[in-house]
């Protein structure tokens, strides 16, 4: 359990004005702990402000002013990454990978006893006999997973210096007030009945797992407060089962009321329609385009995980299946008018 006189201590969030961030930092002041919120300076940071938290302002790019946002910290959960549709090589590096490590060498300096990484299944890959566990060799296939991958590298180094951490691999994360990610998207896209959301790739029944933000919170919050259980672990966080295509489209139009699609075409065919819809879709400024040849290799991959290792040592227990976790978050974007 956690250490005597552990919720006294100071838990710096980065990326605690985003998706999962601003999710993360409510559950531990309702648990008691000290947050402090490190954001960019560009950053909207009203709700952390209603919160009463103290903000501080650093970036993961500018070493010195980590060094600032670490002081007096005890514990980091590192969550700010980057991450978009377009996304650059070169900044997926300068970001994630050696900004993790800047993070690490403030906290080494401030003398920080913890980091908790939050990683991604996609440093993982598809899985080619799923599930996938956290022992299965990792074989990332985007700059994103990779990334990600050299970021826990990194991570698990530092132990050598005195940095403890704890790394979470989350799946695909959903949920109300995500406004800014693949499922976002995916979700409004879909109730919007967007063509490319009218067509299966392949046969559709390659696996794919979800994780509801609320419940990614809880394997964060589970691993601080099992500190000694979960120093210098890995554990994988998600639904405890996976959806085949179909079976995501089929709940989606059952929750917004719109037939499935019903058109499968051969990941060759939709590779060649793919390539130049994207370039025309690039050249209009529309950088948002999901589909691209890279999507179709992963509408028909495995990526399906085993949650065991989180529910045995760290008592994780998925509350949401897709059903009730689409459900509330389609309900939201519809609320806020958005669908």
């Amino acid at each position: 359990m956690v250490e005597a006189g552990f919720r006294d201590a100071k838990v710096l969030v980065t990326g605690a004005s985003g998706f999962l961030g601003g999710h993360l930092v409510r559950e531990l002041v309702r648990q008691g702990y000290s947050v402090v919120g490190m954001v960019r300076k560009t950053s909207n940071i009203r709700k952390l402000e209603d919160l009463g938290l103290e903000v501080r302002f650093g970036d993961l790019t500018d070493g010195s002013s980590l060094i600032e946002a670490t002081k007096g910290i005890d514990v980091i959960m590192h969550l700010a990454a980057y991450y978009t549709f377009s996304g650059k090589s070169e900044l997926y590096r300068k970001v994630n990978v050696e900004g993790t490590r800047n993070l690490c060498e403030a906290a080494v300096k401030n003398k920080v006893k913890r980091i908790f990484y939050c990683s991604s299944t996609e440093a993982i890959g598809p899985v080619k006999v799923p599930p996938g566990d956290e022992n299965t060799p990792p074989n990332p296939q985007y700059e994103y997973g990779r990334s990600k991958l050299m970021a826990e590298e990194i991570v698990r180094s530092f132990g050598v210096k005195g940095l403890e951490y704890t790394i979470i691999r989350p799946t695909g994360i959903y949920g109300p007030e995500n406004v800014d990610d693949v499922s976002y998207w995916f979700i409004t896209s879909f109730a919007k009945r967007s063509l490319a959301t009218r067509i299966i790739v392949g046969s559709g029944q390659n696996l794919i797992q979800f994780v509801h933000v609320q419940d990614a919170v809880q394997g964060f919050s589970l691993a601080l407060n099992k500190f000694d259980i979960s120093k210098n672990q890995t554990y994988i966080i998600g639904e405890d089962r996976a959806y085949t295509y179909n079976e995501v489209y089929r709940i989606l139009s059952e929750i917004c009321k719109i037939d499935p699609p019903s058109i499968h075409i051969p990941p060759s065919l939709a590779k060649l329609l793919i390539a130049p819809v994207g370039f025309v879709k690039r050249l209009l400024g529309d950088e948002n385009f999901m589909w691209r040849v890279s999507t179709v290799d992963s509408v028909t991959t495995d990526r399906a995980y085993n949650i065991d290792k989180a529910k045995k040592e760290l008592g994780y227990r998925p509350r949401y299946d897709l059903k009730k976790g689409l459900e509330e978050t389609v309900k939201w974007y519809r609320d806020k008018g958005m669908i």
